[in-house]
């Protein structure tokens, strides 16, 4: 009787561990949020190990363009008796996009002007530098000089050039906040100008490929990443800007230490006005896209798998066209906008042309 129990404690215990072991690795695994079609319900695994329950209580989440969304929470927990975490799951009537492919080049200009680093100026009196002096620093924004409101690097250096060595008064903007900085330029020996000692940048241009875009809300979205500044390694904060047709015309092989990337030229006219420089990609509105028969359906994120997938990229003259890869890894608990999940390029024509996914792509 005493080893029946001493057996019935043991399994008791290793059955608990095995629990709470299961419950922790989901808890980590399983995102916080979810987004599900609307009038249907949010399914983890296919294999039912997770199973969830809506909640009656309902989320106010708004409305997003013109995309009508409501919300509400739900239980996910193993085999529907033990309880793993509670979840928010938004309902949206966005289900299909536009998948696209195709190359676009992109013009951005700079809110003011964008603070690179710095070049000491070579005066009688030895080196100097005001702005750094001054505490300006690299990925400062400077939108006024003397109340005079920049827009483009020959504006900044005019009205330095023509203080005459006089105070200037900078406005600055950094990390949002905005103040004001007093500096005195200084004469620069060698090139007879009045200087501040900084490098500046007012635009910006490149080339990438359209991944979608949504008709319902009449938005383009390209290349996956935001356009940051090779200096300061920011975003590029964006007065404006503009989506162009283009070509691509070579393509630099990546390789084992280099990362490759598409290389092009614009080639037309305007393809959308910029609407966002964002960390997950940039974003055209009043977009002026033809075509629209390679709708496709939004895969939701708990719906992603690893296995086989395909890429639908530009690599010459002959448009878009479907190379296989394989999804290794996907982190539904990835609270980052970005690499939430792993890739693995296996077309062996995509490996011959690129030596592998390169950017741009």
């Amino acid at each position: 009787m005493k080893k029946y129990i001493k057996s019935i404690f043991f399994l008791s215990l290793i059955l608990s561990v095995v629990t709470f072991s299961s419950v922790v690795y989901y808890d980590a695994k399983l995102g916080d949020s979810y987004y599900v079609a609307k009038g249907t319900s949010l399914q983890i695994d296919e294999n039912e190990i997770l199973r969830c329950k809506d909640a009656k209580d309902s989320l106010s989440v708004g409305k997003s363009t013109s995309i009508n969304v409501t919300g509400h929470q739900t239980q996910i927990s193993l085999f529907g008796l033990i309880p793993i975490k509670t979840v928010s799951v938004t309902e949206t009537e966005q289900t299909e996009a536009v998948v696209l492919g195709t190359p676009f080049g992109l013009k951005i200009y700079t809110e003011g002007v964008l603070v690179v680093g710095y070049s000491d100026v070579d005066t009688s009196d030895g080196t100097k530098n005001p702005a750094a002096d001054a505490g300006i620093k690299a990925g400062d924004i400077v939108l006024r000089v003397n109340g005079t409101e920049l827009t483009c690097n020959t504006d900044m250096q005019n009205l330095i050039i023509n203080g005459e060595g006089k105070p200037c008064e900078l406005l600055v903007k950094r990390n949002g906040e905005t103040f004001n900085v007093t500096l005195t330029p200084v004469m620069s020996k060698s090139e007879k100008q009045y200087k501040l000692g900084l490098w500046i940048r007012d635009s910006s241009a490149g080339i990438g490929t359209l991944t979608f875009y949504s008709p319902p809300l009449g938005i383009a979205a390209g290349l996956g990443h935001g356009i940051c500044d090779t200096d300061t390694g920011e975003l590029v904060p964006y007065k404006s800007g503009e989506l162009v047709k283009a070509e691509i015309v070579g393509i630099k092989k990546a390789t084992d230490k280099v990362t490759g990337e598409l290389q092009g030229v614009f080639s037309g006219g305007g393809i959308a006005k910029l609407a966002d420089n964002d960390i997950t990609g940039v974003y055209g509105c009043n977009c002026n896209i033809q075509g629209g028969e390679n709708v496709m359906p939004i895969a939701l994120k708990q719906e992603v798998r690893t296995g086989k997938a395909q890429i639908i990229t530009t690599l010459d003259d002959s448009g878009p066209c479907v190379y296989e890869c394989e999804i290794e890894k996907v982190y539904h608990n990835d609270t980052g906008k970005i690499k939430n999940m792993v890739i693995k390029a296996t077309d062996p024509k995509l490996l011959e042309k690129t030596g592998g996914i390169v950017q741009g792509m």
